[in-house]
């Protein structure tokens, strides 16, 4: 049924909207590093992945899209560009590139946490003139990544127009601190991953829809009425965005039996 239909035969049109809640937004860098430190996992999982909440504040901190012998690339976001990454079918890099997110869920009174990431994206944009990359070593000794520094490096990045540069002044010291936190835990896992010649890159920020409210089946307020979906802003990837639709079909098989 249309959803035109749907809504005159139900009567919606006389039912309050939809109360909404402030998705997070997720903020963090792309990682590169060898693709023979993560090949061990990366044979076995194409994308491991990890969560771990920081020592310091708290803060859930994940990777994301891990890009096995892949290649960092530029986004262009609403006229901002962005750090993103992938792979190919039929060619190799040397390296794998994988993303370190930090979640927030902003409270009363702000309710911009796209705007929030699009700011902090901007200031990239304006130190480098686009992406900024350093090398990890540099961050910890407090100094920047320049050029010299950045051709002399063991990892050599495969977005060749990042502009070398401080992460420093762009991210905040939340962010940052829990980016380094994660990477020495990942460490202990990967070994080599925290290595002084790992490359960052910033920055990367992840949008996600405004949520509805929903049960824990996925009915909106109106009863019969179900979202799901990355365009509800209920899920973040491919195989979540299923599964909350094989969640709601369940459901209305439920109500039919």
């Amino acid at each position: 049924m249309p959803l035109k239909y749907f809504i005159k035969r139900h009567n919606l049109y006389s039912t309050p909207k939809l109360s909404t809640a402030i998705n997070p937004v997720d903020i963090g860098v792309r990682v590169e590093v060898p693709a023979a430190i993560m090949e061990d996992l990366t044979s076995k999982v194409y994308e491991p992945k990890f969560v771990y909440f920081s020592k310091t504040f708290d803060d859930k901190v994940r990777t994301f899209c891990v890009n096995p012998y892949g290649e960092v690339v530029m986004e262009n976001i609403d006229g901002i560009w962005t750090v993103n990454g992938h792979s190919y079918a039929n060619q190799r890099t040397e390296n794998t590139n994988f993303a370190i997110l930090c979640s927030t869920y902003f409270t009363e009174p702000f309710k911009e946490p796209v705007l929030y990431g699009k700011n902090i994206s901007k200031l990239a944009n304006f130190l480098g003139n686009g992406v900024l990359v350093q090398r990890l070593g540099d961050i910890k000794r407090g100094r920047r990544s320049n050029e010299k520094r950045i051709a002399k490096n063991l990892v050599q990045p495969t977005l060749k127009s990042a502009t070398p540069g401080d992460l420093s002044f762009v991210l905040p010291y939340r962010y940052l601190v829990n980016i380094l936190e994660m990477l020495e835990a990942l460490d202990q896992v990967i070994p080599g991953i925290a290595s002084p010649y790992t490359l960052l890159y910033g920055v990367e920020v992840k949008f996600y829809s405004l949520r509805i409210n929903l049960s824990p089946v996925l009915e909106t307020e109106i009863r019969n009425l179900f979202a799901a979906g990355d365009g509800a802003g209920i899920t973040r990837g491919l195989i979540q965005a299923s599964v909350s639709g094989v969640v709601v079909a369940r459901e209305i098989l439920r109500r039919f039996s």
